[in-house]
């Protein structure tokens, strides 16, 4: 008997970060989607994998549910892997949960300095090839802004 189409096709693997002193490595996109019921943290959870899925409305959907404010740091790394994507939509609530969460935001790319790197490179990436027809004007590019802020929080938090 097969399997559905979800459980045939594994996670892919991501990168390698640090958090809270522990390396982990991000899944890069995953096919199934999660679900949860029972203790806030556990639906988190299943909120941040889902963030992985491949399909675009679903990372965007499982989101929202992120965005406020003090999330746990587990939350981090899954926001940051947004900020570096080509949904538009998804990297301008990347920037709500900025406002929500900027010094442990910064604080988690100051900790991954490479990985913060390569993700400036994936917005002006796909900046070039999604969304310079919108935004011709690259320094008046809302998330190359949204980058800025966050570099400067970085260095507010780096040299205090």
């Amino acid at each position: 008997m097969r399997q559905p189409y979800h459980n045939r096709l594994p996670a892919q693997q991501g990168e390698t970060v640090v958090l809270d002193g522990q390396i982990i490595r991000l899944v890069s996109r995953q096919y199934a989607v999660f679900h949860a019921k029972g203790e806030e943290v556990r639906q988190v959870m299943v909120h941040c994998l889902n963030t992985r899925h491949h399909d675009g409305y679903v990372r965007e959907r499982h989101f929202k549910q992120l965005l406020s404010a003090e999330q746990p740091a587990f939350v981090l790394p899954f926001a940051a892997q947004l900020l570096g994507e080509y949904v538009l939509t998804i990297q301008f609530d990347v920037a709500i949960f900025f406002q929500n969460n900027a010094a442990a935001l910064a604080r988690f790319f100051a900790d991954n300095p490479l990985y913060w790197q390569k993700q400036k490179n994936r917005i002006r990436s796909y900046w070039h090839c999604y969304h310079s027809n919108r935004y011709p004007d690259w320094r008046n590019y809302p998330v190359r802004l949204l980058a800025e802020e966050i570099d400067k929080e970085i260095t507010y938090i780096v040299f205090r």
